[in-house]
C-alpha cells in the first residue's frame, strides 16, 4: 500500500524557503577615494534606480544595459552595475542569472565584509528557485557554518536534498531540525515522513508520522494523512478502518468519501451506519450538483437495508445467545456496530474471536478495537489494535493507536 503520497505539496508551497525573498539593494557604505561612479555610468544608474523604484523593470534594464555600454569602466564601477543587475534578474524571475551575477560579486573582492553573510544565504535561495540544487546546497551549509540554526537554511538543505531524491541526507537534515525543546516544524515532519516512505524505512516512516501527529493533530493534518491511505487502499475491512477513522477525527470533509463511506459499509453489512454517514454528509452540506443527486441515490438504498437491519435488533440477543459459531456470533456484533451499540457490539465480537473460525481475525480485532474506541476504553482499544498481525491492517491499527494517545 502507498502509505505517504499526499505528504509534500501542500507543506513545501506554505514553507518559507519558497516565498518571495525581500531583497535589499545594496546598503550604504563608505567608498574610498577611488571608489566612485563616474558620470558617463551614474547618469544610467541614476535612471536604472528611478525605474527600480517604479518597479519597471525592463526601464530599469535598458538603463543598466547603457551603464555597460560605456567604453571604460573602473572595477567598482562594473561592480554597482552589476548590483542593480542582479537585482533586477531577481525581479524578473531570471533565477540562475541573478545567482551566477551575484556569485560573481561576491568573488569580486568589493563587496563589503558585513553584506557577504546575508548575500550567501540570498545565493542559497536563488539557486534553489533555478532548480539548481547542488549549488543551493552549497551555499545554505556555507550560510549555517555562521548561523547554525537558521531554519529556512536548514530547511532549504533538506528540500534540496529531497528534489535531488537524495532521501536519506534529506531525513538526516530534517532530522538535525527536531533535534532539542522545540516543536518540530510541519513541513519538516513532512518531509521525513515522505523521504522515508521513498526508500521504504518503515522504522523512519511510524516515527515521522508519531511526530507529525503528536504535534499537529489537527482535523486538516489528519485529512492529508488520511487521504492519502484511502486513495491507495484496495481492501475492504482496511478501507472501511480508515473511513471510520477519518469520521472521529473530523477528517471527513470530501462529498465523494462520504458517498464512497456510506456505499461500501452497506455492502459490508452495516446499513444502519451507512444510512447515518451519509445522511451526516447532506446534513453538512458536502454535496452539490450532481454529487447531491448521487447522494440522495445512495441514502435511499441505505435506508431500504437499513430498515431490514432494523427489524433483526429486537432479536439480536436472542440469536447472539443461540449462536454456536463464530461467525454467527461476528454477525450479531456487525448488527449491533452498525446501530452504534458499541458495548453490546463489543461484547459479542470478542465472543466471536474467542470462539473462533472467522474468515479474517484481524478484521475482527479492528471492529472490536474500534468499538472499545467509541466507547472511550482507549487503553484496551490500544491493546486491541497492537494484536493485529496482518500487514494490510498493521498501518491502519497503529493510525488509532495514534488517535486514542
Amino acid at each position: 500500500m502507498r502509505k505517504a503520497s499526499f505528504v509534500l505539496s501542500a507543506a513545501m508551497a506554505a514553507s518559507s524557503v519558497f516565498a518571495a525573498t525581500a531583497i535589499a539593494l545594496v546598503p550604504a557604505t563608505a567608498m574610498a577615494a577611488d571608489q566612485k561612479v563616474g558620470a558617463a555610468v551614474g547618469k544610467h544608474l541614476k535612471t536604472a534606480q528611478e525605474a527600480i523604484q517604479r518597479k519597471k523593470w525592463d526601464q530599469a534594464l535598458a538603463a543598466i544595459k547603457q551603464a555597460q555600454a560605456v567604453d571604460t569602466k573602473t572595477a567598482f564601477e562594473q561592480y554597482k552595475i552589476n548590483e542593480l543587475l542582479w537585482y533586477v534578474y531577481l525581479q524578473q524571475g531570471r533565477n540562475l542569472d541573478a545567482a551566477r551575477l551575484l556569485e560573481q560579486q561576491m568573488d569580486s573582492g568589493l563587496m563589503p565584509a558585513g553584506e557577504k553573510m546575508e548575500r550567501t544565504k540570498t545565493l542559497a535561495q536563488l539557486y534553489y528557485r533555478g532548480n539548481n540544487f547542488g549549488k543551493a546546497v552549497q551555499y545554505a551549509n556555507q550560510y549555517l557554518k555562521s548561523a547554525p540554526g537558521n531554519h529556512d537554511m536548514q530547511l532549504l538543505v533538506a528540500q534540496s536534498y529531497y528534489q535531488q531524491k537524495d532521501y536519506k541526507n534529506a531525513i538526516a537534515a530534517a532530522e538535525r531540525m527536531t533535534k532539542g525543546n522545540q516543536r518540530p516544524g510541519e513541513d519538516v515532519l513532512q518531509l521525513m515522513l515522505r523521504s522515508s516512505y521513498e526508500i521504504d524505512d518503515k522504522a523512519g516512516t511510524a516515527k515521522a508520522l508519531d511526530m507529525l501527529l503528536k504535534y499537529y493533530p489537527s482535523p486538516d493534518t489528519w485529512q492529508r494523512v488520511l487521504d492519502g491511505y484511502i486513495a491507495n487502499t484496495k481492501h475492504d475491512d482496511e478501507l472501511l478502518s480508515l473511513y471510520r477513522l477519518a469520521e472521529d477525527v473530523g477528517a471527513l470533509v470530501k462529498a465523494r468519501q462520504y458517498t464512497d463511506m456510506s456505499q461500501g459499509l452497506v455492502v459490508a453489512g452495516f446499513a444502519i451506519e451507512g444510512q447515518r454517514v451519509i445522511e451526516k454528509g447532506i446534513a453538512a452540506g458536502v454535496f452539490q450538483g450532481e454529487e447531491a443527486g448521487r447522494a440522495q441515490r445512495t441514502l435511499e438504498s441505505a435506508k431500504r437495508r437499513a430498515d431490514a437491519e432494523r427489524a433483526q435488533l429486537p432479536k439480536a440477543a436472542a440469536a447472539l445467545a443461540a449462536a454456536t459459531t463464530g461467525p454467527q456470533m461476528y454477525s450479531v456484533g456487525k448488527l449491533y456496530f452498525s446501530a452504534g451499540d458499541y458495548a453490546n457490539a463489543s461484547a459479542a465480537i470478542t465472543r466471536a474471536i474467542a470462539k473462533g473460525g472467522l474468515e479474517d481475525v484481524d478484521a475482527a480485532q479492528m471492529l472490536y478495537g474500534i468499538s472499545l474506541a467509541r466507547q472511550g476504553k482507549s487503553a484496551e482499544a490500544d491493546k486491541t489494535f497492537a494484536a493485529i498481525k496482518d500487514p494490510k491492517m498493521v498501518e491502519v491499527a497503529r493510525l488509532w493507536i495514534i488517535k486514542e494517545r
